[in-house]
């Protein structure tokens, strides 16, 4: 007897598969999603039925088409502009203003992929949008085959090849496949590709994700899986390497399974294709995946011309300048067109296609590299086309206004995190530990808590110290970050996302326990740290009439701060305390006095200093900060 996709029924009927489901729930056929399959007969008594139901169906669907205002998607998903902004641009919208509109239906369908519906009812899309090719990044673990995979793709685009091959120069690449285009995005790592979220970037629609069939899923695999999910994007399983000698295939798909990505074959909804890299096995059904799930994602574009995408890479050329390499998804960009990406902005001077070609125009979607901006932009920017440089000149005076305004923020506080968890209901967490066998403990532990409507949900587990790939993704996920017997990579503090994430650390599983009971009923007071600053050696002593004691001192560590708390040691020996009220270089006051350098400290309230004694400037700081 014939099957049925659900998906392909829908399309068959002229119903949106979500409202297929409804149907056939009605009906007590239960279905898991877009990819089951139904029979023949039960396919014929929903045709039935939709038909039947026709009449009303349509006078729904003139009820929720026309346009809505972004503010009021924002309000519904509870998300910011900043953050909705990527997602109207996949459609082909650029969109500046919370109060400008955005077609219903393309509403509808961005509020789906939240899992948050706006209707039970998902409208066709307008006329006036196209099917546009999907957008991939493959990501994995280091030696399971990504980049081999991506050329051995490369190699099946025959008609591109003999123009002159594909370069990777612009970081995507296009492939045409059974007269369908893809466009693959070549990233580093899945830092890179959060690292692009964080900054307000959300160009991938499929995330392929490659595990060897030898060796199954790593650390890395799992952590790449993670960052996917957080950016709320279908998944494909290439399971590589699969001719390689101990290759066991069903042995990954359980591994992926007990992380939630159930195989179709077992009932589930993610599809897992077998592949050999080297010798191209699986290739072709990898790609015709592909293509099914952005038939299934809908995956459109509005025909409106203005210019909209996002930067890829970006470099300084010593011989033609800034260069931005990016994916076209909104509109036409050509030469001469007035552009802003991010904070820099500049006229088209020449633009480059993936297969080296220069253009003078180029529609989207499509990667391409721009030449003429006046400065180099940051991967995950966003670009878009303006009339004039007079428009662009009067968004940067907005921007560094709101620059001026975003200094005087105070850093994220406990008191932050709870106010944003009463408003969400989810407390999302990033868990490190020592051992896996802590690992396990501490998430039973923490699952088996009564934390009332409050849902806890795990963005992403490990071993080891807390690294900058667990930064960027609590950063990007809104994550508070707890590690157990473990503490940050020293390089953790380097990266500017640390300042906008909690960490905390615990070497007790009860006191891990009851903190995030206490946090999630809002229990938790901040506590303060000394965060030593800088330490000087006083090497001689000033009483100043009416002033008092000042210590000609050197810094030799750090830096000496004016205002900041300091303490007076001699030895191991407290003498006093209080502030840094005087600091000068020579007779000039100054604000602050690096390492190496002499100078001349008051510290307020301190009676009495000697030569030798060490002079210990520190700040306050939240725990967790």
């Amino acid at each position: 007897m014939k099957k049925y996709r659900v998906f392909s029924l829908a399309n068959e009927i002229g119903i949106s598969t979500t409202e297929l489901i409804k149907y056939l729930k009605e009906l007590g056929i239960e279905v898991k999603g877009n990819l089951s399959t139904i029979d023949e007969e039960n396919a014929n008594i929903v045709k039935d039925l939709v038909l039947k139901d026709k009449e009303s169906r349509t006078k729904r669907e003139k009820e929720v088409k026309g346009n809505i205002k972004i503010v009021e998607i924002c309000k519904h998903l509870n998300i910011s502009f900043k953050f909705l902004i990527p997602y109207i641009l996949k459609w082909g919208l650029v969109r500046e203003n919370i109060n400008e509109e955005i077609p219903f239906p393309v509403a509808a369908r961005i509020c789906n992929s939240f899992k948050k519906p706006i209707t039970d009812i998902l409208p066709p899309l307008p006329k006036n949008y196209k099917t546009r090719p999907p957008i991939v990044t493959v990501m994995g673990h280091i030696d399971h085959g990504k980049t081999t995979l991506l050329d051995s793709i490369r190699k099946t685009n025959i008609a591109l090849r003999e123009k002159g091959g594909i370069t990777q120069k612009i970081g995507a690449s296009e492939i045409e496949f059974e007269g369908k285009k893809i466009i693959f995005i070549d990233t580093p790592g899945h830092e890179a590709f959060t690292e692009m979220r964080i900054r307000g970037s959300f160009v991938t629609d499929i995330v392929i994700l490659v595990v060897a069939a030898d060796e199954g899923a790593k650390e890395q695999t799992i952590e790449a899986l993670n960052h996917a999910k957080a950016a709320n994007v279908p998944i494909i399983v290439a399971v590589n390497k699969i001719d390689k000698e101990g290759a066991d295939p069903d042995k990954v798909r359980q591994q992926m399974a007990n992380y939630n990505l159930l195989p179709e074959e077992w009932g589930g909804e993610t599809i897992f294709v077998n592949t050999s890299a080297k010798t191209g096995i699986g290739i072709n059904e990898l790609l015709e995946n592909i293509i099914l799930i952005s038939e299934i994602e809908e995956l459109s574009k509005s025909d409106e011309k203005r210019p909209g995408g996002t930067v890829i890479e970006a470099k300084l050329d010593p011989r033609v300048g800034p260069t931005a390499n990016l994916i076209l998804q909104a509109g036409e960009l050509k030469c001469g067109d007035w552009i802003m990406v991010g904070e820099t902005y500049g006229k088209v001077r020449m633009l480059t296609t993936a297969n080296q070609k220069q253009v003078k125009e180029v529609e989207a979607t499509a990667p391409v590299e721009i030449i003429g901006l006046k400065d180099t932009p940051l991967p995950g920017e966003i670009l878009i086309g303006y009339k004039s440089e007079g428009q662009i000149k009067e968004k940067i005076e907005k921007l560094e206004m709101a620059k001026k305004e975003k200094k005087q923020e105070k850093p994220i506080s406990l008191d932050d995190l709870f106010e944003k968890l009463e408003e969400e209901k989810k407390l999302n967490l990033v868990l490190k530990t020592d051992t896996y066998g802590s690992l396990e403990a501490i998430k039973s532990v923490i699952n088996s808590l009564d934390t009332g409507d409050i849902k806890i949900e795990f963005v992403h587990t490990g071993v080891g110290s807390i690294n900058e790939s667990d930064i960027l993704l609590a950063t990007a996920s809104n994550a508070i970050i707890l590690g157990f017997n473990t503490k940050e990579n020293p390089m953790v503090k380097k990266i500017p996302e640390r300042s906008r994430v909690k960490v905390f650390l615990f070497d007790l599983i009860y006191e891990l326990q009851e903190w995030v009971v206490r946090f999630v009923k809002g229990m938790v007071k901040p506590e303060f740290v000394e965060n030593t600053i800088g330490r000087a050696e006083v090497k001689q002593v000033f009483d100043i009439g009416g002033l008092g004691l000042v210590a000609g001192s050197i810094v030799r560590e750090g830096k000496i701060v004016r205002d900041a708390n300091a303490k007076v040691f001699r030895g191991s020996k407290l003498i006093g305390e209080g502030k840094v009220s005087s600091l000068k270089r020579f007779k000039d006051d100054v604000k602050e006095v690096l390492e190496g350098y002499e100078c001349g400290i008051r510290v307020e309230g301190v009676k009495e200093i000697n030569e030798g004694d060490i002079i210990e400037v520190y700040e306050l700081k939240e725990k967790g900060s």
